[in-house]
């Protein structure tokens, strides 16, 4: 969970609309096995009630590895701008909004999925792909986070040019996602994958779809390239599975474990029909990856 700091930036203005919060059921949608996709087909990550689901649960696990934080970047405490990308149901934003009420939030998502009920006085939704211009002006933003965006993203380069573009001179971005890498705790460090079948399939119709659900290894790079500076990257560790033994690690293998067995074809529904797979084509390969998981001898995990 990165944060990097902007050096001075050129404008660059947007102007999607702003609208505020709403419900799901508005949205006309895809459906891939049994899950709801926006319309466009151009987001594998769907925005139905399962999918609301794990996203709290994945806010939960967030906030665990930041020992209660919502951010590991240290912000001012005279913060005034704040843009949320990829809001979702606006945990992050609400939560937000209270330990930082002098600052104005803005939430953009494609998907208007925020929760209408309680939405702090200084928190506004934009109903938007991030990919688009935002309707915030250039260097007018002080702080911007940006998390689970991988399934969504084309041009992460482009994004991030954006994000540089929307920043104050030193102003900080946090950007943050879940590796779809699965690693052995007992093989060497970060190299020992496991469930290499299964991820294959999954990485060549990443590749077919233009999309990149593990981008965080080339982040240094593309933030470096745009023009941001004193980039820092942090690491941790989730456990899947029954080994952990440290109280903190357990709390994260319980919920890495219900986000991957309740929620393990949420990603998957779009990505494996637009390549022409079948669900029961899907179902006779996807066991393969629990059965890695379950083996005895292996303890396995992913990083964030």
């Amino acid at each position: 969970m990165p944060p990097r700091r902007k050096k001075q930036s050129a404008p660059r203005e947007g102007s999607n609309p702003t609208a505020g919060p709403s419900t799901a059921e508005e949205e006309p949608y895809i459906e891939a096995f049994g899950y709801k996709y926006h319309h466009s087909g151009r987001i594998f990550v769907p925005f139905d009630e399962k999918e609301q689901q794990r996203m709290e649960i994945e806010h939960r696990l967030f906030r665990h590895c930041l020992n209660g934080a919502l951010t590991a970047t240290r912000i001012p405490l005279n913060v005034e701008q704040i843009v949320d990308l990829g809001s979702g149901t606006g945990l992050w934003p609400t939560e937000m909004a209270v330990r930082y009420p002098q600052a104005q939030i803005l939430g953009i998502d494609i998907s208007r999925i925020q929760k209408t009920n309680a939405v702090p006085p200084n928190v506004r939704y934009s109903i938007g792909n991030v990919e688009d211009p935002w309707p915030v002006p250039d260097s007018s933003v002080d702080f911007l986070h940006a998390r689970s965006l991988a399934g969504g993203v084309t041009d992460w380069p482009a994004l991030f040019r954006q994000a540089y573009d929307k920043l104050k001179p030193g102003g900080l971005l946090e950007w943050t996602e879940v590796a779809i890498q699965i690693f052995d705790f007992d093989g060497d460090f970060g190299d020992a994958e496991l469930c290499p079948n299964f991820l294959q399939i999954w990485r060549d119709l990443n590749q077919r779809n233009n999309i990149e659900f593990t981008p965080s290894p080339n982040g240094p790079e593309w933030l470096n390239e745009t023009g941001f500076e004193a980039i820092v990257q942090r690491t941790e560790i989730l456990p899947l599975g029954d080994w952990a033994q440290d109280e903190k690690l357990r709390t994260r293998q319980a919920l890495m474990n219900r986000i991957a067995h309740e929620h393990f074809d949420n990603h998957c529904g779009l990505l494996f029909t637009k390549c022409g797979w079948t669900r029961e084509q899907f179902d006779a390969v996807a066991p393969t990856f629990f059965t890695d998981i379950a083996a005895e001898c292996t303890k396995p995990y992913t990083m964030v």
